[in-house]
C-alpha cells in the first residue's frame, strides 16, 4: 500500500519547514537564506505551491532565480513586480524537451519499443499525470508500506515521460520501494533478487535503474557480497545494473542558466578543482528542466539543480535506445562509445550527442534494422 499526497498535504509538510517568505524579497534576503540550515529545502521547493501575487520580485536577479524552484501552481505577481526577463511559464514549457536531439530520434522510431527496464525507486504517485497517459509502467508492490515520492515521479519522468523521457517506449517495472532509511538496503537486495527471478524465467529485462547507491552497506562484507553477486548473475543473463557509482565511472550532469539557455554549463556543485575529473566524464542536460509537478495531473515543477538523481535515467533511457539497434550491447560497449562520440564545450563541459551514438552502433552492426 502506497501512502500518497494531497497537494494540501504536501504543501504543509514542506512549508512548515521553510516557514513564510517576506513580502518584500530582496537579493540580500536570498542570500542570507542560502547560510542558514533551511537553504537545502529551499532550494528543493523554493516558491513551489506559493501565492506570490502580492510579492514584490522586481529586484530580484536572474542568477538567484535560477536557483529558485516553481511549480505550474505557483502563481507570481503582476508583471510590474517581476524581475525583467523572468517569463515562468515559458521555463516550465522549454523545459519538457529532453534536449540534445532526442526528439528526433524518437521521430524515426528509435524510442526504447522493445526494451524492458526495471526501476528501484519510492512510490510513485503521479499514474494520472499526463506525462505518463502513453507510458508502458508495470508497478510491483513487494513491500507492505510504501511512501509516495517526488524522487521517482521525476526519475520515470526522464526515463519514459511522453514529453521529458529518453525513452518514451520502453516498458518498465517500477518497484515501488524507498529512498534512504532503515529499509532502504534491505528493499534494493529484495528487488534485484525479484528481477534475477524474473529475468531467470524468461522475462527480458535488459537493464536496472537504481537514481543512488546500491545500498547502504556501512562496511557489511556480507550485505556487500549479495548484492555483487546479484549482478553478477543479471549480467551472465545481459540484465545490466546501473547506480550511481557505476554511471559516475562514465557520466555525470549538466544545466543551462536562464539568461543563457543555449550555454550548457557545468553542474552546480562542481568546483574548479574538480574539472579535471568532470570534463572527462560524458554528461546529460539536467539543471534547467522539469519534473511532473507532485500532487497534479497536469503540472510541472522546474528544477534548478544538476543531480545524478534525473541523470542516471537518462542515460539508462539513451542506452535502452541503443540496444533498439544492438541487443547484444553491453553497458560498458555504450559508455565507451558515448565518450568516443561525445562534444567538448568551449567551457569544459563534455556531453552526449545522442545521434551520433545511434549512428555509431548502427553502422557497427550492420544486420541491425529499425522496427
Amino acid at each position: 500500500m502506497i501512502k500518497k499526497y494531497t497537494q494540501k498535504e504536501y504543501k504543509k509538510t514542506v512549508y512548515n519547514i521553510l516557514g513564510e517568505l517576506p513580502t518584500l524579497i530582496t537579493n540580500g534576503w536570498f542570500d542570507d537564506i542560502l547560510k542558514t540550515d533551511k537553504c537545502y529545502m529551499f532550494m528543493l521547493w523554493g516558491f513551489c505551491y506559493l501565492d506570490l501575487s502580492k510579492n514584490d520580485l522586481s529586484g530580484l536577479d536572474l542568477k538567484h532565480l535560477e536557483l529558485i524552484t516553481f511549480n505550474s501552481s505557483t502563481i507570481f505577481p503582476p508583471i510590474d513586480k517581476m524581475p525583467k526577463g523572468f517569463e515562468p511559464k515559458e521555463i516550465l514549457e522549454r523545459g519538457q524537451n529532453p534536449f540534445l536531439g532526442i526528439r528526433e530520434l524518437h521521430k524515426k522510431g528509435i524510442d526504447g519499443r522493445g526494451i524492458t527496464v526495471a526501476n528501484i525507486d519510492g512510490g510513485f504517485q503521479s499514474q494520472n499525470h499526463v506525462e505518463f497517459k502513453g507510458s508502458n509502467i508495470e508497478e510491483v508492490n513487494l513491500f507492505p508500506s510504501v511512501v509516495a515520492s517526488f524522487h521517482a515521479d521525476g526519475v520515470l519522468s526522464n526515463l519514459c515521460g511522453q514529453t521529458l523521457g529518453v525513452a518514451p517506449k520502453v516498458k518498465v517495472l517500477h518497484y515501488n520501494s524507498v529512498i534512504g532509511g532503515k529499509n532502504f538496503t534491505n528493499y534494493r537486495l529484495l528487488s534485484l533478487q525479484d528481477i534475477l527471478k524474473r529475468v531467470q524465467n524468461g522475462e527480458p529485462i535488459r537493464v536496472v535503474n537504481m537514481s543512488g547507491p546500491l545500498g547502504i552497506f556501512k562496511d557489511n562484507s556480507k550485505i556487500s557480497k549479495q548484492f555483487n553477486n546479484l549482478i553478477s548473475e543479471l549480467s551472465k543473463l545481459k540484465c545490466e545494473v546501473v547506480d550511481s557509482e557505476r554511471f559516475s565511472e562514465n557520466f555525470s550532469c549538466c544545466g543551462f542558466r536562464l539568461d543563457k539557455v543555449d550555454e550548457l554549463t557545468r553542474a552546480n556543485w562542481i568546483t574548479d578543482k574538480d574539472m579535471e575529473w568532470y570534463s572527462s566524464k560524458v554528461s546529460f542536460v539536467c539543471g534547467g528542466k522539469v519534473t511532473p509537478e507532485f500532487t497534479s495531473d497536469t503540472g510541472y515543477k522546474y528544477e534548478n539543480e544538476d543531480c545524478y538523481s534525473w541523470t542516471i535515467p537518462q542515460a539508462v533511457g539513451m542506452y535502452a535506445l541503443s540496444l533498439q539497434q544492438d541487443p547484444n550491447l553491453t553497458w560498458e560497449n555504450f559508455a565507451q562509445i558515448s565518450q568516443s562520440t561525445s562534444k567538448v564545450l568551449e567551457n569544459g563541459v563534455r556531453i552526449a550527442e545522442p545521434q551520433k551514438i545511434i549512428e555509431f552502433v548502427k553502422t557497427k552492426n550492420q544486420t541491425i534494422t529499425l522496427s
